[in-house]
């Protein structure tokens, strides 16, 4: 089975390609359509941005009639928060489950809601490849998008932990407007003793959540709701500490030290998630 993804310069598609591995189809909206042309497995990721694929009667007519099979995975949330993102995912969604076989979410409350397999997310292996380079801050880092509508629970957060000396003696928050490149960020991530990773528009882990896991940092990880099923894949992994809001983060102590990550990047890279739903054999 082949996955199909777009390059979004990010982390969502870096989780994909900085594997290096043949498998992997990136398309564009002018040349997704030699994809009609074989006999392929396809593992669609993005039930919303993958949306050009079947966005007329003839494209989805195409998909209905390959010899292929076609799995879909949502890895944004199915009911987003902004309105217009909400109408959009439901619109696509709706169309691809005409000719998807299986349809798989990360975000736990989309999985409660609407019956789709769960399929937690991972991430780019360069954070367990270069997982060796040195700690130079012992604190938790938080380097990711706020201060915008759909942030509204992370920017309350922030100003929590911001407003408190104890935790913010402990916690870097650096570039809220993702002005990093891919190398810049994935080098002051590294250089942190622990990630601080904050709820956004997910009920689950994020990319940022692994990227920490493979290079051996401490995670904070915020959750808003239940995470039964991600608490469960984590329960033997050291050094990851779920909290409901930054009053509870007082109490605990916010040291950091190196951790073996070498298990945990087995049992949750790009690999062992494509083995868990049968995509890929090895």
């Amino acid at each position: 089975m082949k996955l199909v993804t777009l390059d979004y310069g990010c982390g969502t598609s870096s989780s994909i390609l900085d594997y290096g591995d043949p498998r992997v189809e990136v398309v564009t909206e002018n040349s997704w359509r030699r994809l009609l042309d074989t006999d392929d497995d396809y593992f669609l990721v993005g039930h919303d941005f993958l949306s050009f694929m079947w966005a007329d009667e003839k494209s989805v007519r195409d998909w209905e009639s390959r010899r292929g099979k076609q799995w879909l995975w949502c890895f944004e949330r199915v009911d987003a928060i902004v309105p217009t993102w909400r109408a959009k995912s439901h619109a696509s969604l709706s169309v691809a489950v005409k000719f998807c076989e299986r349809v798989f979410a990360c975000d736990e409350s989309d999985c409660d809601r609407y019956g789709f397999e769960w399929l937690p997310q991972w991430a780019s292996r360069r954070f367990y490849d270069e997982r060796l380079k040195p700690v130079l801050d012992g604190r938790y880092l938080f380097c990711g998008q706020a201060n915008k509508p759909e942030y509204a629970m992370r920017d309350s957060f922030l100003s929590a932990v911001v407003a408190d000396e104890s935790l913010s003696s402990s916690i870097a928050i650096v570039d809220s407007a993702r002005r990093l490149s891919w190398d810049e960020y994935v080098s002051r991530s590294l250089s942190f003793g622990g990630c601080l990773n904050p709820i956004g528009v997910l009920q689950g882990l994020n990319t940022r959540a692994w990227e920490a896991i493979y290079a051996g940092r401490s995670l904070l990880q915020h959750r808003v709701g239940q995470y039964r099923r991600h608490q469960e894949l984590l329960s033997s992994t050291p050094g990851v500490i779920f909290f409901d809001e930054a009053s509870s983060l007082k109490g605990l102590s916010l040291s950091v030290k190196p951790l073996d990550s070498s298990l945990s990047f087995k049992k949750n890279s790009l690999y062992a998630r494509m083995q868990l739903i049968g995509a890929w054999a090895t």
